[in-house]
């Protein structure tokens, strides 16, 4: 009896220890994502409102030609509608002329209609529900709702995705006692502590992947930050040409171009959802860091 006491025991210290460091990594990984969040609405708020600005600056006929030209350059009006309506979405303006040129549609055309039509464009979901914790999936769910060890939301969400791993095993050790044979009670308590052996290896996965995760979010906020940094020095050159700007101006068509590539590139990794339904990390953000990355070595 002494020795199942003491089997059992180990095993929920060591079970509780494991949860504790499960409890780390997802406050680790929630400040990342917090703060790819914040980084999401400078950028939004900031760079794209400077180029969106610059659009409402020029003329319905030049913004038209311009836009137009894009499509050679490899930026696609339904990119740009994209970071239009993710710009909309974090309380950005557009005129009506603007959200007109974008959309295709009437001068009535409304800015309401701009996000409705596209806030879900190339990710599924609702740009506003990629914001903060870009909880879009079942294993970010409990990233958001209070303490694992304390048994908060925290412990529900990962119920349902992890199999209950921040749950200790069904048997408490003080069950152990209620055995009347000390063997059998030792025996319980083996079979206890094989239990959160499962569970700590569990557990050891589930660590392992938020600590993937963080690493990717680093990444994304490093490539994120340099093309945000360029882009800015493109939209410094664009807005030098205030009231020169012609659309049969190569040159400045070029400088449209660069401003409005770089700015597609921040809105792409701003928008990727960074895991799958299922909870693995998604392999398009290592596309799209490639494809930023060869983007950046261009313009250096």
């Amino acid at each position: 009896m002494k020795d199942a006491k003491a089997i059992g025991e180990e095993a929920e210290a060591r079970h509780k220890e494991w949860v504790s460091r499960l409890d780390g990594s997802r406050g680790d990984l929630q400040g990342r994502l917090d703060a790819l969040g914040a980084q999401r609405e400078r950028v939004t708020t900031t760079t794209f409102r400077r180029l969106f600005e610059f659009l409402e600056r020029i003329d319905q006929r030049a913004r038209l030609a311009a836009l137009e030209s894009l499509g050679t350059l490899g930026v696609s009006r339904e990119e740009v509608r994209q970071f239009a309506a993710q710009y909309v979405e974090a309380g950005g303006v557009l005129s009506g002329a603007v959200t007109a040129t974008l959309t295709g549609a009437g001068a009535s055309a409304v800015t309401t209609g701009l996000v409705t039509s596209f806030a879900t464009a190339g990710t599924g979901a609702a740009i506003s529900g990629l914001s903060g914790a870009a909880a879009n999936s079942a294993l970010l769910a409990w990233l958001g709702g209070g303490s694992l060890a304390a048994g908060g939301f925290g412990v529900a969400g990962g119920t349902v995705v992890l199999g209950g791993i921040a749950a200790a095993p069904a048997i408490a050790v003080a069950g152990f006692v209620i055995a009347r044979e000390g063997e059998k009670a030792k025996t319980q308590a083996i079979e206890y502590s094989g239990e959160v052996d499962r569970k700590v290896g569990q557990i050891e996965s589930a660590i392992a992947l938020l600590e993937r995760a963080g690493r990717r979010i680093d990444e994304l906020s490093q490539v994120i930050t340099e093309l945000d940094r360029q882009a800015n020095r493109a939209i410094d050159a664009l807005w030098a040409l205030e009231g020169m700007f012609d659309p049969g101006d190569d040159q400045h068509i070029r400088r449209f171009a660069m401003a409005m590539q770089l700015a597609k590139a921040e809105s792409e990794l701003l928008r990727v959802p960074l895991f799958t339904d299922n909870g693995d990390i998604n392999v398009q953000t290592e596309l799209l860091l490639s494809h930023s990355r060869r983007l950046l070595g261009a313009v250096a």
